[in-house]
């Protein structure tokens, strides 16, 4: 076989490949945004969006994968890249401002898709209240209904009798 001489990139609006887990791809599509920080580069971030999504699934180091691309955005931070930096990516698969939030840690799943709270009444008795759930991720999720501002939400066990 014979090896490359020359590699040509064009650096001019650089790519980030990665790849995601499949049970990730319901929530990635082409034009979501991304931030993307270089290893090289920990100081910045860099704003960008997927614009492709590999149609098949490969195989990463033994696990189902889809590969993906992200667009890099210069404009804030004008640095030379160069060709196979290794980056982190995070994906935005939604956004909410003005969000009521809870710990996911105080969701009660009833059903699928189906949530209550815990919340702790002004006397320490606890209620538990079916809540409405928006966007979540790992750490937060958002209340759309069902719970008010200011209410007091259990994130621990709690025992009946």
């Amino acid at each position: 076989g014979t090896a490359p001489i020359i590699t040509r990139a064009d650096l001019a609006t650089p790519l980030v490949r990665f790849w995601l887990e499949e049970n990730d791809l319901i929530s990635v599509a082409p034009g979501n945004p991304v931030d993307i920080v270089f290893e090289a580069l920990p100081d910045y971030t860099f704003a960008g969006q997927i614009v492709r999504v590999d149609p098949a699934l490969v195989t990463v180091d033994g696990t189902p994968a889809v590969q993906a691309w992200a667009s890099v955005g210069l404009t804030s931070h004008p640095v030379n890249l160069l060709s196979g930096m290794t980056a982190e990516v995070e994906i935005i698969a939604g956004e909410a401002k003005g969000a009521l939030l809870v710990p996911v840690q105080a969701l009660r799943e009833l059903a699928p898709g189906q949530y209550a709270v815990f919340v702790v009444k002004p006397d320490g008795e606890l209620e538990l209240r079916p809540v409405t759930v928006g966007l979540k991720d790992f750490a937060n999720a958002e209340i759309l209904s069902g719970l008010e501002l200011g209410e007091v939400v259990s994130t621990g066990t709690v025992e009946t009798e």
